[in-house]
């Protein structure tokens, strides 16, 4: 597979179109029915490109779930061995939701309504975007956002942090240790190793919220995180653990989870706090991240996720491709976000598993 199919090896069915490109005649036409991870990951990128630049897209019916039964989803597509040119293609994608699995008898009721998600594209569009997806179905304008302004890469510092090598080991619920042991605002490494503490704030991702909170770890970063960095080379091997991007810890950051069942939530996160492998952060002045974590809570950049990250991992390499235009940023007012982030907050802090917990909203009513 890797010598005769370097770019479709990541699956048998992508060796076969390979495969079907060879055998057909030029200006024939193949056709197949397949499964639609090759339209968007990352790892059939090549197969993608040597596509859209040799080869013609005629025609496309996007199935979703349901036509073989509970599947990963279903895409029949028609290629013609010809030049791409400008010519458009039909695109048909007979589902709302991807995750919803219908009866035969509904998805060929979708398909005999031809007004019923019908796109005409024309491929030369997809190679604009990063990777270059098969993303039919987005606007002539989000296509467009992907030829002008930056990448959020470009904008802020964006950032993966400390791998512990044993989290079993290093880290534990701030409830669980000594409270005199633990240092929860830090601002610097140099602050936090004169501080002569042993349990510091750990940003370890955690589940869906926006705005603020999943501020339940610390980590042991006593001296400087000594023990961490040697952890698994006591006997002379190499260590376990990663301490990757130290001069960012301790900063405040807009922070997300490397995985999600659903979009992706962006929370900002004050001073104090060491970042996770799997929590990847971003980092700038606070007016900046306040702007770029509302920008992140978007509706927009929900959308353009779900085409440079069409899976649950939100990799710090994929939001990074975010495109931000010019003065967008800076347009942004910073009023809204400081409420979100409090109301946030507060609600957040309504729960004993916050360390700034005062009283239960119930008990406070007179």
């Amino acid at each position: 597979m890797k010598d005769e199919y370097p770019t479709g090896k990541a699956d048998l069915m992508t060796a076969f179109m390979l495969k079907a490109h060879v055998l057909t005649k030029p200006g024939g036409t193949w056709a197949m029915i397949n499964l639609p991870s090759w339209m968007s990951l990352k790892s059939f990128e090549g197969l993608r490109h040597d596509l859209l630049r040799d080869q013609r897209i005629s025609s496309m019916v996007h199935l979703g779930r349901g036509i073989f039964g509970s599947d990963f989803g279903t895409v029949a597509f028609v290629i013609d061995e010809v030049n791409p040119g400008t010519s458009r293609a039909v695109y048909r994608r007979l589902f709302d939701q991807h995750v919803d699995v219908r009866s035969v008898a509904t998805i060929e009721a979708l398909f005999l309504d031809t007004t019923y998600n019908h796109y005409e594209v024309s491929q030369m569009d997809f190679a604009v975007i990063p990777g270059s997806p098969i993303v039919y179905w987005l606007s002539e304008k989000m296509r467009g956002v992907f030829t002008s302004g930056d990448r959020l890469g470009a904008v802020a510092t964006l950032a993966v942090g400390l791998q512990t090598g044993d989290n079993s080991r290093f880290l534990r619920q701030w409830w669980e240790v000594s409270r005199a042991r633990t240092a929860f605002a830090c601002t610097s490494r140099e602050e936090a190793k004169s501080s002569g503490a042993r349990w510091f704030p750990y940003n370890k991702g955690g589940e869906f919220r926006k705005w603020y909170g999943n501020q339940e770890h610390v980590v042991n970063w006593e001296d400087d995180g000594a023990d961490i960095r040697v952890f698994g080379a006591e006997c002379g091997g190499r260590p376990r653990s990663r301490a990757q991007n130290t001069d960012t810890y301790f900063s405040p950051s807009v922070s997300w989870s490397d995985i999600s069942s659903g979009e992706a939530a962006f929370r900002r996160y004050p001073h104090g706090f060491i970042h996770d492998s799997t929590g990847h952060s971003g980092f700038g002045d606070g007016i900046l991240l306040d702007r770029i974590a509302m920008l992140l809570n978007s509706s927009y950049v929900m959308k353009v996720m779900q085409v440079v990250a069409p899976t649950m991992h939100f990799h710090i390499g994929y939001v990074g491709l975010v495109p931000v235009a010019h003065g967008v940023v800076e347009g942004l007012p910073t009023g809204p976000i400081a409420d979100l982030v409090e109301t946030a907050r507060a609600d957040w802090d309504t729960a004993e598993t916050s360390w700034d917990f005062v009283m239960n909203p119930l008990v406070s009513i007179v």
